[in-house]
């Protein structure tokens, strides 16, 4: 009886995922505010405003066009940070975990970044980023993304590094959402916990 139970509730969450409200294939702004600390031998602190903007590309895929802007107190001088960015995101729904909780996706993108900070990497210049993950989807309006990133400087390859992004995304209703967000620099050493509202106009 407890596994005839436990199959009924199953069958009805995956049925009510079905139309789940995602990250991932919506039309979306972002507007947010993320704190900075921790750094590589020094010791950081920095206020973020993030800005993004998340677009089809077609069924399956997503640009992701994300700038941030922030003021760093580094070695007991303020410095300036910023990075203007666009992700390509393939989302794989029609092959694993077809209308399941699960949205794996892959990805990659390139940016620009000036740091004098040193919050990101050691050097200015354009940026190369491949990314994967999943997006987990406990409701219909309540999800988790869990992710990384494998990010470098095209002007020096040997200066890299991996970065762990973690969110919660509770959608309001079909128009308004809120996320907490947590992104960690390895090799930097840096940690940003940041708070974003989210408009969708799909």
């Amino acid at each position: 009886m407890k596994l005839i139970l436990s199959l009924f509730v199953l069958a009805s969450v995956c049925t009510h995922l079905v139309n789940a409200k995602s990250r991932l294939g919506e039309y979306y702004f972002g507007f947010g505010y993320a704190m900075a600390d921790g750094g590589k031998g020094v010791n950081l602190e920095g206020d973020f405003l993030n800005l993004s903007a998340n677009s089809l590309a077609s069924d399956s895929t997503d640009f992701n066009l994300n700038f941030s802007y922030g003021n760093v107190d580094y070695n007991n001088s303020d410095e300036s940070s910023w990075e203007l960015g666009l992700d390509y995101i393939y989302h794989y729904d029609e092959y694993i975990f077809q209308n399941g909780m699960f949205r794996p996706f892959a990805g990659l993108g390139i940016s620009y970044l000036s740091d004098s900070a040193k919050v990101r990497m050691n050097q200015d210049g354009f940026t190369w980023k491949f990314l994967g993950g999943t997006e987990i989807l406990f409701t219909e309006y309540f999800s988790m993304s869990v992710g990384g990133s494998f990010k470098g400087l095209w002007s020096s390859f040997g200066e890299n590094d991996f970065l762990f992004d973690l969110g919660l995304t509770w959608w309001i209703n079909d128009i308004h959402g809120v996320s907490i967000e947590y992104n960690r620099g390895f090799d930097q050493e840096v940690n940003f916990i940041g708070l974003k509202y989210l408009y969708s106009w799909q």
